[in-house]
């Protein structure tokens, strides 16, 4: 069987083929292709695959304008972190999706599904309807949170957001006037609901507001440094791995 897979972080890549070749050695698997435009080459310059494993949030918009543009008759897994929408209109149009970090039972079951069920001629426009679905039910990002404060909450705008933070298991988001809160979101969570053209995940601990940065300077091993604008005493490190996409999306 061969499998593609659409995915712009070179970890989640990794670790699901990692899983694919666990369930079969003779898995084929493409990729990672990491934004809309590489993929819709790949699938007019290839080979049908067999199945495709598919991130809803590519690094310059959702998979569904790939899908949209290819019309591809593949069987397709949708892959996401918790995302409430995006799941309900899975469910409403009968797709199959497995939530990050996703579990290697549970991708071998999908997977199985996917071997047991002749692909009907409908599935083209299945896949019309989902995005219709998605689109005319303005599928979007995040604008404003609604945060524990005190005694009460606060509705927080992302604009006014520096950066989210890991620390010690606690996710905690930096708002540009100084002050900090709790959020119940993971980061996997929060980059997926939050806009990729203004938010980048410079590694596993950090996701950062495009306006937050000061500027980049070049550091050991090929590796980047992030310097913040309202919090200097920040150290931000990318790996070699993420530097190219990090110069990417300041460069867009």
């Amino acid at each position: 069987m061969n499998v593609l897979i659409l995915e712009d972080e070179q970890r989640n890549f990794n670790r699901l083929r990692r899983q694919l070749e666990e369930i079969d050695t003779t898995f084929h698997v493409e990729g990672p292709l990491a934004n809309i435009q590489e993929s819709v080459e790949w699938l007019r310059t290839h080979p049908t695959p067999d199945l495709i494993l598919a991130d809803i949030r590519l690094s310059d918009g959702l998979s569904f304008d790939v899908l949209r543009q290819t019309a591809i008759p593949s069987p397709i897994i949708f892959t996401t972190a918790y995302d409430e929408y995006a799941i309900q209109a899975f469910k409403y149009n009968s797709f199959d999706y497995l939530l990050k970090p996703i579990n290697s039972e549970e991708l071998a079951e999908a997977i199985n599904k996917v071997r047991r069920r002749t692909l009907s001629d409908t599935h083209g426009e299945d896949m019309r309807r989902l995005v219709e679905y998605m689109y005319r039910n303005n599928y979007r990002y995040r604008e404003r949170f609604l945060l524990p404060y005190r005694d009460g909450y606060i509705s927080v705008q992302v604009k006014n957001i520096s950066h989210i933070a890991l620390k010690e298991r606690t996710t905690l988001i930096f708002l540009n006037d100084g002050a900090s809160m709790n959020i119940s979101y993971s980061l996997d969570e929060l980059e997926s609901q939050l806009n990729p053209d203004i938010f980048f995940r410079a590694n596993r601990q950090y996701l950062l507001h495009i306006d937050s940065i000061r500027n980049v300077s070049n550091y050991f091993n090929s590796r980047l440094k992030i310097h913040m604008k309202k919090y200097p005493d920040t150290e931000i490190i990318v790996s070699r791995e993420r530097a190219s996409a990090l110069k990417e999306w300041l460069d867009k």
